[in-house]
């Protein structure tokens, strides 16, 4: 998997529910999506990627198991850096 810097928060809950959007899977909280910009985070739900193409493939490359390992568009989210 790529690595995840320490500075680097998940990605915040998306306040709707994506139950019916298609394209949409489940995210766990240690899937290399779970810490992108680019996701629309349902802990527990259905989650969505905004990169994800109109046939619902998303860009992420993932395993056996359906974990995203590495992804051309990932984009961390990262924690404010405080003024030094």
């Amino acid at each position: 998997m790529q690595h995840v810097t320490d500075d680097a928060s998940q990605a915040d809950v998306y306040p709707l529910s994506l139950n019916e959007a298609p394209g949409c899977r489940s995210i766990s909280d240690d899937d290399l999506c779970a810490w992108c910009t680019h996701l629309l985070y349902r802990p527990g739900e259905l989650s969505l990627c905004q990169l994800s193409l109109a046939d619902s493939i998303w860009p992420a490359c993932c395993d056996e198991n359906g974990d995203a390992q590495s992804c051309p568009s990932l984009l961390l989210n990262q924690h404010p850096q405080p003024n030094k």
